[in-house]
């Protein structure tokens, strides 16, 4: 699905439906072109979630050290730094994953990695990672805001009741699946153009074969030449794949929680 959506997003064409993408990916790089990136995407995520989940605990132990009551501000603040350092660690390999999906060719990590050296030096692996860090800012900043918001609001409220038996006293891990594919969906639904912009800035070329010049650039035209549902292209693929991942990690994230604890 990540690889459908990146494709998706990056067609400067009309988008085609979810059904045709598939079969030509299929004639032209047959089953493991669905895989294509996948160990780039695998090597980026594991550093990016545990940098950001620990951050985040770091960050909101030190905003209510008081033992104050946290604040909905205070969440997007702390998920929205704790993404933007994550996001800035990993930029490299996710800079890579976007260009070994889209080649038309065979690549390699290592042969790509290269490619870039030689021709822009190591900042080349920064390319769009401005609008990568001003993406992930609302991205992770609501989908923080809105799994812990929910949380609060169910264990206060004993919300909904059906999930509420009197012998209940704390939330399960079924609670953590739906609170957490709940965000995970709406903050994609913010945040989503700023990361079609951020693909388009990543697979760009360098001085005057680069057609954006920045992110602003890139916006303006992908509206204007292709009108502002383009930025949204890929939603689908991209939800399908999202909101079962946010449950997961999020689940995942309570269970090795309570699990240290439990030590």
């Amino acid at each position: 699905m990540d690889v459908l959506k990146i494709l998706f997003q990056v067609k400067s064409q009309g988008a085609t439906t979810l059904q045709s993408t598939c079969r030509t990916l299929f004639q032209t790089r047959g089953l493991t072109g669905f895989w294509k990136g996948n160990l780039a995407g695998c090597c980026r995520l594991g550093p990016y979630a545990g940098v950001k989940f620990c951050l985040f605990d770091q960050l909101q132990s030190l905003a209510h050290a008081d033992n104050d009551a946290p604040t909905n501000v205070g969440r997007v603040t702390c998920g929205a730094l704790a993404g933007i350092a994550a996001t800035f660690i990993v930029y490299p390999m996710e800079l890579l994953r976007t260009r070994l999906i889209v080649s038309p060719v065979p690549l390699t990590i290592r042969l790509e990695a290269r490619r870039i050296v030689q021709a822009d030096g190591l900042r080349g692996f920064y390319r769009g990672c401005t609008s990568g860090l001003v993406g992930v800012i609302p991205f992770e900043g609501i989908q923080f805001a809105c799994y812990e918001y929910g949380k609060a609001y169910a264990t206060t409220h004993r919300w909904p009741p059906c999930r509420w038996p009197q012998n209940k006293t704390q939330l399960q891990t079924v609670d953590h699946l739906a609170l957490g594919s709940i965000a995970g969906a709406v903050a994609q639904v913010v945040a989503y153009p700023l990361d079609t912009i951020k693909k388009r800035l990543q697979l760009q070329g360098s001085g005057s074969n680069a057609r954006y010049d920045g992110m602003v650039d890139c916006l303006a035209k992908v509206v204007r030449e292709e009108g502002a549902m383009a930025l949204y292209r890929g939603t689908v693929p991209n939800m399908v794949r999202l909101v079962p991942y946010a449950a997961v990690m999020f689940a995942s994230y309570e269970a090795a929680k309570d699990f240290l604890k439990a030590l």
